[in-house]
């Protein structure tokens, strides 16, 4: 990993000499002598990594190799910024035109103490060069391949090997699979994928499984790939265990004969072959042409951490995703393996040493891999509540020998990660335990601490996205879709896509990264007293209420300020100390009790990020408008009502989001990198300014009024990478349902009347919004005629019908209407008496929540034949039909097939 590190700051040395050229002009020779020599240094470090467990002596000079990366990147910055305060102080004019041509006038005392600095950094990167040859450190290149200690790989079998007989909360998954594998009636060769993060039970299902269809099968082979194979070795195992071929014999065959061999014998019968631990696509391109489909009904059945090598192996089959298991699942796996080869735990568990065992058991959180290893662990400790206790209060996984072998195995997805992902990933070490964050805040973060590089016709949020979906497809991150609610408006739904990582990953990000020196988190020590932080802290991550006694003053070399969950009243001068950090780039204070900015903080000249989401900030310094290099301004949920106008100016800026009152004091032609801009107040700059922002994806305007309908009109169709659109006023204008323009758009949220709702009698109703996956309608007045327009929309999944939304007392959804939808909300329609579904609408539909429409007299006779719908809620309705729905009721026969109801009646009391 320490090689992800020092890349990450030689990039960042690279990227200063590009971005910052008028600057660094006098002395781009020896910043470039830098880069070429940490540059040299990276092909080392693999080799030194893999030499680190348990030697000291090349832990420490893998530390000093990061040390003098991070210093590099220190002193290049630190020249910058005396070089922009001297500039700003003589006013001088430094031309943009040519600007490697003219340097600007520095003074000689900052390039001669530079140059002693630069001086002193070769002589300690020519030190430890000389260092490395005594360790043996051996340069390793770019060559492919992992070094992963083959101890870890032989726990993973031991472990896995004695959890085989526990299967515990997979034998739905179970019978499913085995269902696919001895189906007679599919002839055709098909592959079955078991997929997840480590430590879910994969091989454990797989095993379980095989041995359960084997004897179906003429030949059954079991083979472990893990990341480090060779075709030969692959073809050879399956040979040895289909042929009677001996050793001697396989060992003298060439590839082309193996392969050859190999089609040939298990042409002969019908086969199952189970392949265990695949990480890399590549190994079903090269197996797959070897083993014929005869249409006998043979299988593969593979288990892998990539979603990706699951659909690359086959999409005839569905893939199996194994969940984590419930907490009385994880009990009884943990009380399985405490308790071997006991036939009655209830009779020597008693209750209060199942308390502490289930307390013991959520700290696995549902993963069987950590609940086998501590259920071993426990075994060893006989029925003792006092050690079990012990156990549970003093639990730390990297402080005790089997959780260290736990976080081990889940590191091997970590290591297999290519070294743009792996600072990412770490990434994680800074959120609280369970904490769920905004993608979008993670991506912002991301790109404002320069981990995302540019691809050629890619945005950069585009290109994070691809890095996030790239973990997510390696099981390494889980997404959630929340519903948020705007509280500006009543019950207005927006979903949010926030994600996290499981409990144990979050143990592991957080040791690597203080091995590291990637990040800090909290700094507090638990008396509550201010921490020792290490003067190098590059970020540091403050939780909790202790967070306010952290001394800035001890981490003068900070990048990185995050706050999370600290609520207390902050002493400004404490929690944001800009004399004390002139080199942050990345400041996300959001929720911190803070109530003013300094007026200096227009001199963090580095700041790419400022987040003050939901603090109680009223305004913002001028000096913001100084922060030339500021990518993202977040200020939503505070109290600001105007901006400083040099903000609107700032030509880098990507994100923007305020509170809904602040109306833009734009500039004609600036902001062309702007990708967000939320909740701003409509205003003069739609008329000068809306058509020249190209680049917005996410757009969000307030207080619309027939006034700017005109330039609404005409500039909002012309924002081609436009994605997600809210627009709320007192009406809205009809250029939504225009055929031309919108074809990227995926979510539209509309507040207010339309001036011209859809109709169905609109040309070419397939054409308009394409592309448009989630809408979200309130006070907008629709009638019949609008719902037979909006139900040809062909990718719309969800759909929310609020206040005001429809007006009319019948409301018709047409046999193949709504063809993709998946949700469906109808929220305090107080007009609508009679809804009726036909046959052949929304075939998709799970979920159908309905609030408050109070003079609605039944419910639809269509959901009968929706038998996708798995959940349906009626909450605030009237007793008459909460008394149809329920059991017994006129309207059982139309829902008795949905899995989930929930029925609420209207409280009198609220009336």
């Amino acid at each position: 990993m320490a090689n992800a590190v020092l890349g990450y700051a030689v990039e960042r040395v690279g990227d200063l000499l590009i971005d910052e050229a008028v600057f660094l002009y006098s002395v781009k020779d020896q910043v470039e002598w830098v880069k070429e020599e940490l540059q040299a240094m990276e092909c080392f470090l693999k080799d030194a990594d893999a030499k680190s467990k348990g030697d000291e002596r090349v832990q420490n000079w893998v530390r000093q190799v990061r040390e003098i990366a991070y210093r590099a990147e220190d002193l290049v910055e630190s020249f910058i910024l005396d070089a922009d305060r001297r500039r700003r102080r003589r006013k001088c004019f430094i031309r943009t035109i040519v600007p490697c041509c003219i340097p600007p006038p520095y003074d000689f005392i900052i390039l001669h103490q530079f140059g002693e600095e630069i001086e002193a950094l070769r002589a300690k990167i020519r030190e430890i060069n000389e260092r490395r040859s005594t360790y043996g450190i051996k340069d390793l290149g770019e060559e492919p391949g992992r070094q992963i200690g083959e101890t870890v790989r032989e726990r993973r079998r031991v472990v896995l090997h004695a959890s085989d007989s526990d299967l515990v909360g997979m034998d739905a998954e179970k019978n499913k699979i085995l269902g696919h594998l001895l189906d007679g009636s599919r002839k055709k060769r098909s592959v079955i994928s078991i997929v997840g993060m480590g430590g879910l039970g994969k091989t454990t299902l797989a095993k379980r499984v095989f041995n359960e269809a084997r004897a179906d099968f003429g030949h059954s082979v079991w083979i472990d790939v893990s990341q480090q194979y060779s075709t030969e070795d692959l073809l050879g195992d399956i040979l040895r265990q289909v042929t009677k071929l001996g050793e001697e014999e396989l060992e003298k065959m060439k590839r082309p004969r193996r392969q050859k061999m190999l089609y040939q014998t298990l042409q002969a019968e019908k086969y199952l072959i189970a392949m265990d631990d695949v990480w890399d696509k590549e190994v079903w391109r090269i197996l797959s042409p070897h083993l014929p489909d005869v249409q006998n009904g043979s299988r593969v059945l593979i288990t892998t951490r990539s979603v990706d090598v699951a659909r690359a192996a086959g999409t005839s089959t569905p893939h199996y995703e194994l969940r984590f298991l419930t907490e009385e699942e994880s009990w009884e796996l943990l009380s399985k393996k405490a308790f071997p080869n006991q036939g009655d735990i209830e009779a020597v568990c008693t209750e209060p040493l199942r308390n502490v065992g289930k307390q013991i058991a959520r700290k696995c959180g549902g993963l069987p891999l950590a609940l086998v290893v501590l259920g071993g662990l426990l075994s060893t400790k006989g029925p003792s509540i006092r050690a079990w206790r012990r156990l549970a209060e003093t639990l730390v996984w990297e402080n005790i020998e089997e959780g260290r072998m736990c976080l081990d195995i889940l590191a091997l997805s970590f290591d297999d990660l290519p070294r743009h992902l792996k600072c990412c990933f770490l990434y994680f070490s800074s959120l609280p335990e369970d904490f769920k964050i905004g993608i979008d805040r993670l991506i912002g973060l991301w790109i404002a601490e320069g981990f995302v590089k540019k691809r050629s016709g890619e945005t950069l949020e585009e290109i994070a996205e691809g890095y996030l979906q790239d973990l997510v497809q390696r099981c390494m991150v889980i997404v959630v879709r929340d519903v948020y609610v705007d509280p500006w408006v009543i019950r207005m739904p927006e979903f949010v896509l926030r994600c996290r990582i499981h409990d144990l990953l979050h143990d592991f990000t957080i040791a690597e990264a203080k091995e590291l020196g990637f990040l800090v988190c909290d700094g507090i020590r638990d008396d509550g007293g201010a921490s020792q932080l290490d003067s190098s802290a590059r970020r540091l991550s403050l939780h909790g209420d202790k967070a306010w006694c952290w001394d800035s003053e001890s981490t003068p070399r900070l990048r990185t300020l995050l706050s999370f969950g600290t609520y207390r009243n902050f002493d400004i001068n404490r929690t944001f100390p800009i004399t004390d950090l002139k080199l942050l780039r990345v400041v996300d204070l959001e929720w911190a009790s803070i109530d003013e900015l300094p007026k200096q903080v227009g001199d963090l000249i580095h700041l790419r990020y400022l987040g003050l989401k939901n603090t109680k900030i009223t305004s913002l310094p001028s000096s913001v408008g100084q922060l030339r290099r500021l990518q993202c301004l977040d200020v939503e949920g505070t109290g600001i009502k105007t901006m400083p106008k040099g903000v609107w100016k700032i030509e880098t800026l990507r994100k923007v989001l305020v509170p809904f009152t602040v109306e833009p004091e734009m500039v004609d032609g600036g902001l062309r990198s702007l990708q967000v801009l939320k909740l701003v107040r409509a205003g003069r700059w739609i008329d000068s300014c809306l058509g020249s922002l190209t680049s917005l994806r996410e757009l969000q305007i307030t207080g619309i009024e027939g006034c700017h309908h005109s330039a609404l009109l005409s500039w909002l169709p012309k924002l081609p990478r436009l994605k997600k659109l809210l627009l709320q006023g007192a009406s809205i204008p009809d250029c939504l349902w225009r055929p031309s323009g919108f074809s990227s758009l995926q979510v539209l949220s509309l507040i207010g009347t339309v001036t011209r709702p859809p109709q169905h009698s609109s040309s070419g109703g397939d054409q308009w919004l394409p592309s448009l996956t989630e809408l979200i309608l309130s006070y907008t007045s629709l009638c019949q005629d609008s719902i037979a327009a909006l139900e040809k929309l062909p990718e719309l999944t969800y759909l929310f019908l609020g206040h005001g939304s429809y007006v009319g007392k019948q409301m018709l959804c047409s046999g193949g209407g709504f063809p993709q939808l998946e949700s469906l909300i109808i929220d305090s329609l107080h007009k609508l008496e009679r809804w009726v579904i036909e046959a052949g609408a929304m075939p998709r539909l799970r979920s159908l929540k309905i609030y408050d429409c109070t003079k609605l007299e039944m419910l639809p006779e269509g959901l009968r034949r929706m038998a996708a719908l798995k959940d349906l809620t009626l909450l605030n309705m009237s007793p008459d039909i909460c008394s149809r729905a329920e059991k017994e009721g006129e309207d059982w026969p139309k829902i008795q097939h949905i899995p989930s109801i929930t029925i609420s009646a209207i409280n009198p009391y609220l009336l």
